[in-house]
């Protein structure tokens, strides 16, 4: 019997009860250690039971189930005290757009202990779901909420051929302005909210700039890093390790995303994993204590957000158990590249 991916995660995960005691803080003592393998077994049945249910009530299951594994990774990696019991977290006026609403931290909880643990930025003040949305590659491919122009998590090239210095193309959003200092403004204008790919510049060369055939009009742009962002000459390895910083690979070899900040400072925005955990805690939210707002934002005969919504609650059943697996391992777990008709 061949697993598909999905399966094989969970796979992985259960098999991770066991294995990671070797390397992690669960020797430590018996409350690390029960509660690690009770909260393992609490995220699988929310998992398990989100399946099941509607989109009414999924976001329950997946929030509640991502907490239950945020309380193993805490378990398993966080410095004394590890343990806690609030969320950390607050979704603020509940009468705007979807895209508009504002989640923030709220003193010190679950957001904050497992972002410690998992070495991923915080947020320190409110920021917008629909910035959160945007900067995840899982979900921009499906659209992104109605509302105000976000920054979209860019897809990333790295260049194959460049030998001594990092080079790579970016596909960026929107029409190419035609005239030259127009899009040389609206370049740096874009590229001033991808915190990670700073230093770059185009190379003056034919075809460093190019319009592509695609539906959506976007423009690929080819960067490099000036010789003074590294020290000599770089290896293959050292690339590689430049371009991991840069622009990691998410979810399957060879995929890189730049992503944009969220919070409007151009600092680094939360991890995957932490970005969905403030999605989750925002929709299990709404479908908790603003039921008919959440059921009339899931009504496929108006318009509004539902297909995206149930896109969103698709994907995180697959994406969310993939990242805490990398949590727990405290690496990355690629998977190969689906087929594509």
């Amino acid at each position: 019997m061949v697993l598909d991916d999905a399966s094989m995660t969970w796979f992985r995960l259960r098999e991770r009860r066991s294995s990671v005691h070797t390397r992690s803080r669960l020797n430590d003592t018996n409350a690390r250690k029960q509660t690690f393998a009770a909260a393992m077994a609490q995220f699988e049945e929310q998992f398990t039971a989100a399946k099941v249910v509607t989109a009414a009530t999924r976001p329950l299951n997946l929030y509640y189930g991502l907490a239950q594994a945020g309380m193993a990774i805490a378990a398993a990696h966080s410095p004394d005290p590890w343990s806690f019991s609030r969320h950390g977290l607050r979704l603020g006026d509940r009468n705007v757009e979807l895209a508009e609403m504002m989640v923030g931290p709220e003193g010190d909880g679950a957001f904050q202990k497992v972002a410690a643990a998992t070495g991923s930025p915080g947020i320190t003040a409110p920021v917008s779901l629909g910035a959160l949305w945007a900067s995840l590659p899982d979900l921009v491919q499906g659209g992104t909420l109605p509302g105000a122009a976000r920054r979209i998590a860019l897809t990333f090239f790295e260049d194959a051929f460049a030998t001594k210095h990092p080079r790579a193309t970016v596909q960026l959003p929107g029409e190419l302005p035609e005239e030259h200092d127009a899009w040389i403004a609206a370049f740096h204008a874009i590229m001033a909210d991808y915190p990670s790919a700073a230093g770059c510049a185009i190379p003056i060369e034919n075809g460093a700039v190019q319009i592509r055939h695609r539906t959506d009009g976007s423009w690929d742009v080819t960067l490099r890093w000036p010789a003074q962002e590294v020290s000599g000459e770089m290896s293959e390895e050292e690339i590689n390790a430049f371009f991991g910083k840069v622009a990691p690979e998410y979810r399957y070899r060879g995929d890189r995303f730049l992503r944009p900040a969220v919070d409007g400072t151009g600092s680094p925005p939360p991890s995957p994993l932490m970005t969905w955990w403030l999605l989750l805690y925002s929709f299990s939210i709404l479908a908790r204590y603003e039921p008919r707002r959440w059921m009339k934002m899931l009504d496929l005969d108006t318009p509004g957000v539902a297909v995206l919504l149930q896109y969103a609650m698709e994907e995180a059943l697959t994406a969310v158990p993939q990242l805490v697996l990398e949590a727990l391992d405290g690496e990355p777990t690629l998977l190969a590249q689906p087929l594509k008709l």
